[in-house]
């Protein structure tokens, strides 16, 4: 992931409805905790890219997904989207038929 971009983990309850957002560039564990502090059900990945060429996912964006949606499968939680903005649009793996 390149310098100027940021991730954020958008966690959601079991209707889709906002409970928080968390900056996905700390540790796993604490990840982790404020996602079941928040009892979230579901999550969104969302990348911001500055001024990026394109969204379209990298290979290691969509590494990411898949070791997220693994990681959480045990406490039954699961990915709703995983979203890459840049100052050129937007991408979602949800629409692509990537989830």
């Amino acid at each position: 992931m390149a310098a100027r971009e940021t991730i954020e983990i958008i966690a959601l309850d079991d209707d889709w409805n906002l409970l928080g957002r968390i900056d996905g560039k700390g540790d796993w564990p604490g990840i982790v905790k404020a996602l079941l502090r928040m009892d979230s059900a579901w999550l969104v990945i969302e990348q911001q890219r500055a001024d990026g060429p394109s969204p379209m996912p990298r290979r290691e964006d969509i590494r990411l997904s898949r070791t997220v949606a693994h990681r959480l499968r045990p406490m039954e939680m699961k990915i709703a989207d995983h979203v890459i903005l840049s100052g050129k649009g937007r991408f979602s793996f949800r629409q692509a038929g990537l989830l």
